[in-house]
């Protein structure tokens, strides 16, 4: 009869309600990053009229769009702009972008053009060619570090070996078609510890496509060259690696049906994880076919590509993780630069959005410490892609649906968006007070004390799931993602406050003369927030394996390390009282990491034996 039909809209559940209560409040907060610091341009706040508050403004399409509030006391000017497709230059393109960071009069978050101004470098190496930690560090140090080339991480990691292009498939099969002869359970094995590790900390794939219809496919065509036996054998290496973390931090296998006993137990399949490094045979596997695909920019080539970033990071191979997240970003820009509109309510739009927050946050990490390597341009779609939902994937009511649900899976999910929230307030951070020149009040003590208040904000903001206290511990959590996931929240607040407070150690460092009381108190409270992280410290370094941004972790204690020792040999007595008690036996254990992750490392390596010199 040519009638329209109508289905009447099903009700939101309690777990749907949960999360956009949870998304809501972290785009609020990532609403306050945005809008209370965009209109710093002037010293003279005083001099600028404020504008009347703004009233409350929403928009579904970007994270930063929601209801804004400024801060208690604070004399910032808050203005609100809304953001389209086709205005590439808005405060928040100008404001992330990297590229347009240090242009005067470009940023509104750049601080006013000053005489004399010095750019302070985000890079944790960089500290090593500070002009007063030179004079102040040994001349044994000082003298190996000046034999070096400038960036001598980048040109040892370049000149690193590959890795081995050799596959070690098991005895008594043959080339072509030992993957089809792998045990169901080893495949569903390897997958099931993928997802309960890597996969929650860093979601790029949807857990119920992929064994609803990527496994099948890729099992149909006997692991061909298609996109499908790629994404299944990047997942089987990063699920090696996922074991081996198992074992290093002793927890049992996930399992439908739990062991009696405790810990790690050998799987049947255990000598599949054995190579060096763990997954290499999967991992070349997955290389071999893709090398028919790689002109391939979509979806799925974006997630391939940040599988391997993934496997490339945990393996301490940083150049190489730089080049396939490069890629990622290529097929993120590819989409939405060629696409007229891109449906971020529906699954495949929450798809994309979580491939390109996952790859903008590492990207940003690896460019930011090695800061000679090029930008991909990704952050130009920053404010047209909203923070993903983690929308479920259409299926149809069978028996998998039910066995795919996870209770944890939202958990996760909020701990990813709280941490994209806060690589957002840091990149703030970095564009906001990174400057140095000899004179009183600078950086501005009002944009500082307003990055203190946005770091509380987004920390009081979190749900109450993830709320933490100051001297928890991580170690006692029922499984490695857990561990990961919650030192990492607390690790990022108090990385939040290290950095906030080094513009201030440069300054005391190079002009103390100009350096006032307050400003010291910041010096102390940033060193206060550059210890005891528990990313690099207790089960978190004994499952390395698992530990994610290990490269810019390493990095950060390399810089950390000097700087204690440098603050320890200032002969400014009010510098030297900033030092926290017990920074000694922190060092240490910042050592005893760097010294771990050297044995997969060459540029670690040079690095420890760099901070070796500075015990003699």
């Amino acid at each position: 009869m040519n009638l329209e039909c109508t289905y009447q809209t099903p009700r939101a559940t309690k777990k749907d309600q949960s999360m956009a209560v949870a998304i809501n409040a972290i785009r609020r907060l990532e609403s306050k990053i945005e809008d209370l610091t965009a209109a710093i341009t002037t010293p003279n706040l005083s001099s600028v009229a404020p504008l009347p508050p703004p009233g409350p403004l929403f928009d579904h399409r970007s994270p930063q769009s929601t209801f804004s509030h400024p801060s208690p006391g604070s004399h910032v000017p808050v203005t609100l702009s809304s953001h389209s497709r086709n205005d590439r230059k808005s405060i928040h393109e100008l404001a992330m972008s990297p590229q347009v960071a240090t242009t005067p009069g470009k940023s509104p978050f750049s601080v006013p053009e000053t005489h004399n101004r010095v750019s302070l470098s985000f890079s944790q190496h960089r500290v090593a060619l500070w002009p007063s930690v030179k004079q102040i560090l040994p001349a044994d140090f000082v003298s190996a570090r000046a034999e070096l080339p400038q960036d001598y991480i980048m040109d040892i990691e370049n000149h690193r070996v590959a890795l081995p292009i050799h596959i070690d498939r098991p005895y008594g099969t043959l080339p072509d078609s030992w993957l089809m002869s792998l045990p169901q359970s080893a495949v569903k094995g390897l997958a099931d510890a993928y997802f309960a590790v890597f996969h929650r900390n860093t979601p790029i794939l949807d857990r119920f496509q992929f064994y609803s219809s990527t496994l099948g496919l890729a099992m149909e065509n006997e692991f061909g060259h298609d996109i499908e036996s790629c994404l299944v054998l990047a997942v089987l290496a990063l699920g090696c690696l996922a074991v081996k973390a198992h074992e290093e931090g002793n927890f049992a296998l996930p399992s439908r049906h739990p062991s009696t006993v405790g810990g790690f137990v050998h799987p049947e399949w255990y000598e599949l994880t054995v190579d060096t490094p763990s997954g290499l045979k999967f991992f070349n596997e997955a290389r071999k076919r893709f090398g028919f695909l790689m002109c391939q920019n979509d979806l799925q080539a974006g997630q391939f590509y940040m599988l391997l970033t993934l496997y490339y990071a945990q393996t301490l191979r940083p150049l190489d993780s730089w080049t396939t997240v490069n890629r990622a970003a290529l097929c993120c820009t590819s989409i939405l630069g060629h696409t007229e509109s891109t449906d971020f309510d529906q699954w495949e739009g929450d798809m994309l959005s979580r491939l390109f927050w996952n790859t903008l946050m590492y990207e940003s990490v690896i460019t930011q410490e090695l800061d000679l390597l090029p930008h991909s341009g990704l952050l130009n779609y920053e404010s047209d892609t909203p923070l993903p939902k983690f929308m479920p994937c259409p299926r149809p009511k069978t028996s998998i649906s039910g066995l795919l649900t996870d209770e944890d899976d939202s958990l996760f999910n909020f701990h990813f968006l709280a941490q994209a929230a806060h690589r957002i307030l840091l990149t703030r951070v970095k564009q906001s007070l990174y400057y140095f020149a000899d004179r009183e009040g600078y950086p501005s003590a009002s944009m500082t004390a307003e990055m203190h208040h946005q770091l509380e904000q987004w920390r009081a903001n979190l749900p109450p799931s993830l709320q933490f206290s100051d001297n928890e511990s991580a170690d006692d959590s029922p499984s490695p993602a857990h561990v990961i996931a919650k030192a990492m929240l607390r690790s990022r607040y108090l990385v939040a406050k290290f950095h906030i407070g080094r513009p201030f150690l440069y300054k005391a460092l190079h002009a103390p003369a100009y350096t006032n009381d307050a400003e010291y108190n910041e010096v102390r409270e940033g060193l206060r927030g550059g210890m005891y992280w528990p990313t690099t410290m207790g089960l978190c370094t004994q499952m390395l394996s698992a530990l994610p941004l290990k490269f810019g972790w390493c990095c950060q204690c390399f810089g950390q390390v000097l700087l204690f020792h440098a603050v320890a040999r200032s002969p400014d007595p009010k510098l030297q009282d900033t030092l926290p008690a017990g920074w000694q036996e922190w060092v240490q254990i910042m050592m005893k990491l760097i010294e771990s992750c050297a044995r997969d490392s060459p540029g670690i390596a040079k690095d420890f034996e760099l901070l070796r010199l500075l015990e003699v």
